[in-house]
């Protein structure tokens, strides 16, 4: 294995298994700088057919229509949380149709979804790209008993990864709460309404094939609002169920109870009060992580207190803000 030093004459391995190669860290921007301007890659160009109606008659339908082979990439979006029932319903078929080796490239994985761990043993799933592991799946990818390429990154840095070409997805199944029959997406409407669909359009805009999978099929066109707009969706698959949205606010997006997670939050809350950035029209931006969400707690309570009206909030959205 290669390895190089990076700014802190640290020796780091320039290449990984599996992974690729990587550049050692320099300096903010110096990538960006030494390329002379900022490289993104061409968005894929879909020509599709003309047509009146993408509704194909079943998942199964839809995988092999897409093109996918054993090693491609697959990615998801996770605005359900523990509610959501696309990914093992998607894994299910896919290892049913005998898929090996693909790479595993959700937005997170829930909490609730331990089925990863039995796809990845199974060899449905080769490498994972996500943004962390929880649960079984993470005592299995710590225990050594697999030995399979992850990499962690954060939200941000997944949708970067994606936009600049380290991430190819090749098909990427989207949970649909609201859909027409030409591909139009939102998540505020329907049984299964999840709110913002933000880590879902980089992936709609970026994957060489996407799939909206709909527990909700309206009639064309959607209406209040289009968050993925028809020419980005090569097919809709309609299901029983996309998941429960009763239980996005569970796991990890639930207020936390551990004591220390609850020291940072009052500490940073304590941090923002003593730098004097609450005051009327400010902003912020908040993550649906427990911690997070017990610091938006106490920013509620003095907001309350101090009739403070502050601009606009970041999410994660969840009902806390």
């Amino acid at each position: 294995m290669k390895n190089v030093t990076n700014s802190l004459n640290r020796i780091v391995p320039a290449e990984i298994a599996g992974v690729g190669s990587f550049a050692p860290y320099r300096s903010p921007f110096s990538t960006i700088a030494a390329l002379g301007g900022r490289m993104k890659p061409a968005s894929p160009i879909k020509a599709a057919v003309p047509s009146r109606d993408k509704v194909v008659p079943s998942l199964r339908a839809a995988i092999e229509r897409s093109g996918l082979c054993d090693g491609m990439t697959i990615s998801f979006h996770h605005h359900l949380r523990n509610g959501d029932a696309v990914i093992p319903m998607v894994l299910a078929e896919l290892e049913a149709m005998g898929f090996k080796n693909l790479t595993f490239a959700p937005s997170s994985i829930p909490d609730a979804h331990d089925c990863v761990a039995d796809y990845i043993k199974s060899g449905l799933i080769g490498k994972l790209y996500t943004s962390g592991v929880r649960g079984r799946l993470g005592k299995l990818l710590s225990s050594g008993e697999v030995d399979i390429p992850v990499v962690i990154r954060s939200h941000g840095g997944r949708a970067r990864a994606i936009e600049e070409g380290s991430i190819k997805i090749d098909v990427a199944f989207l949970a649909a709460p609201a859909c027409d029959c030409l591909g139009n997406i939102n998540g505020i409407c329907g049984p299964s309404a999840c709110g913002s669909l933000g880590y879902a359009i980089t992936d709609a805009r970026n994957a060489a094939h996407v799939i909206a999978v709909t527990d909700n099929l309206v009639e064309y066109p959607l209406s209040p609002k289009i968050s993925i707009p028809q020419y980005l969706v090569d097919q809709v698959v309609v299901v029983d169920s996309i998941g429960d949205p009763a239980k996005i606010a569970t796991g990890a997006a639930r207020i936390t109870r551990n004591p220390v997670d609850l020291r940072i939050a009052q500490d940073s809350f304590r941090l923002m009060k003593a730098a004097g950035i609450i005051e009327p029209g400010f902003s912020f931006q908040m993550g649906v992580g427990g911690a997070s969400l017990a610091a938006a707690v106490y920013l509620e309570e003095y907001m309350s207190e101090k009739g403070i009206a502050g601009s606009f909030g970041l999410g994660g959205v969840g009902g806390y803000l």
